[in-house]
Protein backbone atom coordinates (compact mmCIF):
# COMPACT_ATOMS: atom_id res chain seq x y z
CA UNK A 1 0.00 0.00 0.00
CA UNK A 2 2.83 2.74 0.75
CA UNK A 3 4.60 1.98 -2.76
CA UNK A 4 0.61 2.80 -4.18
CA UNK A 5 0.62 5.72 -2.18
CA UNK A 6 3.90 6.99 -3.52
CA UNK A 7 2.67 6.61 -7.30
CA UNK A 8 -0.33 8.01 -6.50
CA UNK A 9 1.89 10.98 -5.15
CA UNK A 10 3.92 11.02 -8.54
CA UNK A 11 0.88 11.04 -10.16
CA UNK A 12 -0.08 14.54 -8.56
CA UNK A 13 2.89 15.70 -9.35
CA UNK A 14 3.13 14.56 -12.76
CA UNK A 15 -0.78 15.96 -13.12
CA UNK A 16 -0.35 19.43 -11.99
CA UNK A 17 2.77 19.96 -14.00
CA UNK A 18 0.51 19.79 -16.92
CA UNK A 19 -1.35 22.25 -15.89
CA UNK A 20 -4.92 21.09 -16.67
CA UNK A 21 -7.79 23.17 -16.07
CA UNK A 22 -10.20 22.47 -13.52
CA UNK A 23 -13.90 21.68 -14.85
CA UNK A 24 -17.00 20.82 -14.22
CA UNK A 25 -19.61 19.39 -16.60
CA UNK A 26 -23.17 20.07 -16.54
CA UNK A 27 -23.49 20.82 -12.80
CA UNK A 28 -26.92 21.92 -12.53
CA UNK A 29 -27.69 17.75 -12.86
CA UNK A 30 -31.61 17.35 -12.85
CA UNK A 31 -31.29 13.86 -11.22
CA UNK A 32 -33.13 13.88 -7.90
CA UNK A 33 -31.07 13.18 -4.56
CA UNK A 34 -32.12 9.62 -4.94
CA UNK A 35 -31.23 8.74 -8.76
CA UNK A 36 -27.44 10.02 -8.36
CA UNK A 37 -25.53 7.15 -9.05
CA UNK A 38 -21.46 7.96 -8.24
CA UNK A 39 -18.26 6.48 -9.63
CA UNK A 40 -15.13 7.96 -8.10
CA UNK A 41 -12.13 7.48 -10.01
CA UNK A 42 -9.34 8.10 -7.38
CA UNK A 43 -9.00 8.82 -3.66
CA UNK A 44 -9.64 12.27 -2.99
CA UNK A 45 -13.11 12.21 -5.15
CA UNK A 46 -14.20 9.09 -2.88
CA UNK A 47 -13.00 10.93 0.23
CA UNK A 48 -15.29 14.21 -0.71
CA UNK A 49 -18.44 12.24 -1.21
CA UNK A 50 -17.98 10.33 1.72
CA UNK A 51 -17.04 13.75 3.89
CA UNK A 52 -20.80 15.29 2.19
CA UNK A 53 -22.26 12.17 3.34
CA UNK A 54 -23.31 11.19 -0.21
CA UNK A 55 -21.46 7.53 0.50
CA UNK A 56 -25.05 6.10 -0.56
CA UNK A 57 -24.49 7.88 -3.66
CA UNK A 58 -21.74 5.74 -4.25
CA UNK A 59 -21.96 2.50 -6.51
CA UNK A 60 -18.06 2.12 -7.90
CA UNK A 61 -14.23 3.13 -6.76
CA UNK A 62 -10.99 2.51 -7.91
CA UNK A 63 -8.27 0.36 -5.68
CA UNK A 64 -6.40 2.94 -4.10
CA UNK A 65 -9.44 4.68 -2.42
CA UNK A 66 -9.26 3.92 0.90
CA UNK A 67 -10.07 6.08 3.18
CA UNK A 68 -11.89 6.35 5.02
CA UNK A 69 -12.39 2.39 5.78
CA UNK A 70 -15.78 1.61 4.96
CA UNK A 71 -15.13 2.44 1.36
CA UNK A 72 -13.68 -1.02 1.15
CA UNK A 73 -16.91 -1.98 1.31
CA UNK A 74 -17.76 -0.80 -2.38
CA UNK A 75 -16.48 -2.57 -5.12
CA UNK A 76 -14.04 -1.19 -7.29
CA UNK A 77 -13.63 -0.45 -11.24
CA UNK A 78 -9.59 -1.07 -11.21
CA UNK A 79 -6.62 1.18 -10.05
CA UNK A 80 -6.01 4.74 -10.31
CA UNK A 81 -4.20 4.49 -14.02
CA UNK A 82 -6.09 5.26 -16.52
CA UNK A 83 -4.99 2.13 -18.36
CA UNK A 84 -6.20 0.23 -15.81
CA UNK A 85 -9.76 1.27 -16.06
CA UNK A 86 -12.19 0.43 -18.95
CA UNK A 87 -15.26 2.88 -20.16
CA UNK A 88 -17.04 -0.59 -20.03
CA UNK A 89 -16.07 -1.55 -16.34
CA UNK A 90 -17.61 2.19 -15.30
CA UNK A 91 -20.96 1.90 -17.51
CA UNK A 92 -21.37 -1.61 -16.29
CA UNK A 93 -22.34 0.29 -12.75
CA UNK A 94 -25.10 2.42 -14.43
CA UNK A 95 -23.84 5.75 -13.36
CA UNK A 96 -25.48 9.56 -13.74
CA UNK A 97 -21.91 10.55 -12.47
CA UNK A 98 -18.46 10.06 -13.05
CA UNK A 99 -16.31 11.85 -10.58
CA UNK A 100 -12.95 11.85 -12.31
CA UNK A 101 -9.46 13.48 -12.90
CA UNK A 102 -8.01 15.66 -15.29
CA UNK A 103 -4.71 14.60 -16.78
CA UNK A 104 -5.30 10.70 -15.79
CA UNK A 105 -8.80 9.95 -17.24
CA UNK A 106 -9.20 13.00 -20.20
CA UNK A 107 -9.62 9.84 -22.41
CA UNK A 108 -13.29 8.72 -20.47
CA UNK A 109 -14.84 12.23 -21.03
CA UNK A 110 -16.53 12.25 -24.15
CA UNK A 111 -17.20 8.98 -23.86
CA UNK A 112 -19.26 9.03 -20.90
CA UNK A 113 -20.60 12.09 -22.52
CA UNK A 114 -21.80 10.61 -25.24
CA UNK A 115 -23.03 7.76 -22.97
CA UNK A 116 -25.49 10.17 -21.35
CA UNK A 117 -23.52 10.04 -18.19
CA UNK A 118 -22.55 13.29 -16.23
CA UNK A 119 -19.25 14.09 -15.79
CA UNK A 120 -17.11 16.31 -13.02
CA UNK A 121 -13.61 17.17 -13.74
CA UNK A 122 -10.99 17.23 -10.81
CA UNK A 123 -7.86 19.52 -10.63
CA UNK A 124 -7.74 21.13 -7.82
CA UNK A 125 -4.43 22.83 -7.15
CA UNK A 126 -5.56 24.99 -3.99
CA UNK A 127 -7.18 24.73 -0.77
CA UNK A 128 -9.58 27.38 -2.03
CA UNK A 129 -10.10 24.91 -5.28
CA UNK A 130 -10.90 22.26 -2.81
CA UNK A 131 -13.76 24.01 -1.13
CA UNK A 132 -15.33 24.68 -4.49
CA UNK A 133 -14.85 21.30 -5.37
CA UNK A 134 -16.38 20.17 -2.62
CA UNK A 135 -19.26 22.67 -2.78
CA UNK A 136 -19.96 21.83 -6.31
CA UNK A 137 -20.08 17.84 -5.67
CA UNK A 138 -22.77 18.58 -3.04
CA UNK A 139 -24.71 20.62 -6.06
CA UNK A 140 -24.73 17.81 -7.89
CA UNK A 141 -25.38 15.05 -4.94
CA UNK A 142 -28.46 17.16 -3.58
CA UNK A 143 -26.22 17.88 -0.06
CA UNK A 144 -25.79 21.07 -0.41
CA UNK A 145 -26.09 22.35 3.12
CA UNK A 146 -23.62 19.04 4.26
CA UNK A 147 -21.26 21.04 1.92
CA UNK A 148 -21.59 23.85 3.24
CA UNK A 149 -21.14 22.61 6.35
CA UNK A 150 -17.78 20.85 5.51
CA UNK A 151 -15.83 24.02 3.98
CA UNK A 152 -17.53 25.75 7.41
CA UNK A 153 -15.18 23.23 9.30
CA UNK A 154 -12.39 23.43 6.81
CA UNK A 155 -12.55 27.73 7.08
CA UNK A 156 -12.45 27.54 10.73
CA UNK A 157 -9.42 25.13 11.04
CA UNK A 158 -7.61 27.21 8.62
CA UNK A 159 -8.71 30.50 10.92
CA UNK A 160 -7.59 28.59 13.96
CA UNK A 161 -4.36 28.04 12.36
CA UNK A 162 -4.31 31.84 11.19
CA UNK A 163 -4.50 32.31 14.98
CA UNK A 164 -1.43 30.08 16.30
CA UNK A 165 0.94 31.39 13.48
CA UNK A 166 0.28 35.36 14.83
CA UNK A 167 0.71 33.82 18.64
CA UNK A 168 3.93 32.43 17.51
CA UNK A 169 5.42 34.52 14.93
CA UNK A 170 5.37 38.08 16.29
CA UNK A 171 8.79 39.46 15.68
CA UNK A 172 9.95 36.76 13.38
CA UNK A 173 9.98 36.19 9.48
CA UNK A 174 8.74 33.07 8.10
CA UNK A 175 10.63 29.69 8.39
CA UNK A 176 12.47 28.82 4.85
CA UNK A 177 11.18 25.52 4.05
CA UNK A 178 12.21 23.08 1.21
CA UNK A 179 9.94 20.49 0.35
CA UNK A 180 11.27 17.18 -1.47
CA UNK A 181 8.33 15.26 -2.89
CA UNK A 182 10.25 13.36 -5.36
CA UNK A 183 14.02 12.53 -4.75
CA UNK A 184 15.32 11.17 -7.97
CA UNK A 185 15.11 13.23 -10.34
CA UNK A 186 15.06 15.82 -6.94
CA UNK A 187 11.73 17.35 -7.45
CA UNK A 188 10.01 20.31 -5.34
CA UNK A 189 6.89 22.17 -5.05
CA UNK A 190 6.60 25.34 -7.24
CA UNK A 191 4.28 28.84 -6.97
CA UNK A 192 1.56 26.84 -8.72
CA UNK A 193 1.76 23.89 -6.67
CA UNK A 194 -1.12 22.52 -4.03
CA UNK A 195 1.92 21.57 -1.78
CA UNK A 196 3.34 25.17 -1.88
CA UNK A 197 -0.60 26.50 -0.43
CA UNK A 198 -0.27 24.36 2.46
CA UNK A 199 3.18 25.47 2.84
CA UNK A 200 2.11 29.20 2.96
CA UNK A 201 -1.20 28.76 4.56
CA UNK A 202 1.14 27.01 7.56
CA UNK A 203 3.27 30.31 7.69
CA UNK A 204 6.31 28.79 5.88
CA UNK A 205 8.37 30.83 3.24
CA UNK A 206 8.69 28.11 0.05
CA UNK A 207 12.29 28.40 -1.40
CA UNK A 208 10.98 27.37 -4.77
CA UNK A 209 7.52 29.59 -4.18
CA UNK A 210 8.96 31.55 -7.02
CA UNK A 211 9.18 29.40 -10.03
CA UNK A 212 6.22 29.13 -11.68
CA UNK A 213 6.41 25.29 -12.74
CA UNK A 214 4.11 23.50 -10.13
CA UNK A 215 6.72 20.85 -9.01
CA UNK A 216 10.62 21.90 -10.94
CA UNK A 217 13.23 19.74 -10.88
CA UNK A 218 15.29 20.99 -8.52
CA UNK A 219 19.36 20.42 -7.63
CA UNK A 220 21.06 19.95 -4.22
CA UNK A 221 23.09 23.92 -5.04
CA UNK A 222 20.10 25.34 -5.91
CA UNK A 223 18.93 23.84 -2.07
CA UNK A 224 22.00 25.02 -0.35
CA UNK A 225 21.66 28.19 -2.34
CA UNK A 226 18.75 29.15 -0.18
CA UNK A 227 19.83 27.70 3.00
CA UNK A 228 16.20 26.15 4.27
CA UNK A 229 15.54 25.97 7.64
CA UNK A 230 13.41 23.00 7.76
CA UNK A 231 13.59 20.10 4.66
CA UNK A 232 10.37 17.97 4.75
CA UNK A 233 9.97 14.64 2.73
CA UNK A 234 6.79 12.14 2.05
CA UNK A 235 9.03 8.90 1.80
CA UNK A 236 12.11 7.53 1.41
CA UNK A 237 13.12 4.50 -1.28
CA UNK A 238 12.25 6.64 -4.26
CA UNK A 239 15.77 6.45 -5.33
CA UNK A 240 18.65 9.38 -5.46
CA UNK A 241 18.86 9.17 -0.42
CA UNK A 242 17.20 11.02 1.69
CA UNK A 243 17.11 14.71 1.92
CA UNK A 244 19.16 14.46 5.06
CA UNK A 245 22.15 13.65 2.78
CA UNK A 246 21.88 17.36 1.84
CA UNK A 247 23.17 18.97 4.96
CA UNK A 248 20.96 18.97 8.22
CA UNK A 249 19.54 22.57 8.34
CA UNK A 250 18.80 24.00 12.01
CA UNK A 251 15.06 23.15 11.81
CA UNK A 252 15.95 19.49 11.18
CA UNK A 253 14.50 17.00 8.57
CA UNK A 254 11.16 15.77 8.82
CA UNK A 255 9.98 12.71 7.61
CA UNK A 256 6.14 13.37 7.33
CA UNK A 257 5.47 9.68 6.59
CA UNK A 258 2.65 8.52 4.37
CA UNK A 259 0.30 11.27 5.76
CA UNK A 260 -1.88 11.57 2.59
CA UNK A 261 -3.58 14.34 3.84
CA UNK A 262 -0.37 16.32 2.44
CA UNK A 263 -1.21 15.17 -1.04
CA UNK A 264 -4.81 14.47 -1.53
CA UNK A 265 -6.72 17.15 -2.21
CA UNK A 266 -9.80 16.74 0.47
CA UNK A 267 -10.89 18.12 3.48
CA UNK A 268 -8.25 16.78 5.24
CA UNK A 269 -5.81 19.32 3.77
CA UNK A 270 -6.18 21.31 6.30
CA UNK A 271 -5.42 19.42 8.94
CA UNK A 272 -1.86 18.91 6.99
CA UNK A 273 -2.17 23.06 7.01
CA UNK A 274 -2.44 22.72 11.41
CA UNK A 275 0.57 19.98 11.58
CA UNK A 276 2.86 21.38 9.83
CA UNK A 277 1.74 24.89 11.34
CA UNK A 278 3.18 23.61 14.50
CA UNK A 279 6.40 22.09 13.33
CA UNK A 280 7.50 25.82 11.58
CA UNK A 281 6.25 27.72 14.97
CA UNK A 282 6.54 25.22 17.77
Amino acid sequence: MKALRKIFSLFIILTLVCGFSFAADKKNSKNTKSEVRIVTLGPAATEIVFAIGAQDQLVARTDLCDYPADVSKYPSVGGFAGNTISLEAIISYEPTLVYLFAGMHDYLVQPLKDAGIEVYVSNAVSIDAVKKEVLDIGKLTGHTKEAQKVVKTMNATLARTEKYIKSKSKGKTAPKVYWEVWNNPMMSAGKNSFMNDIIQKAGGNNIFGNLNEAYPMVSEEAVLLADPDYIFYSGDGMGGGKPSEIFEPKGGVHYMGDDDRFVRSTPRCVDAVEKLAKILWP
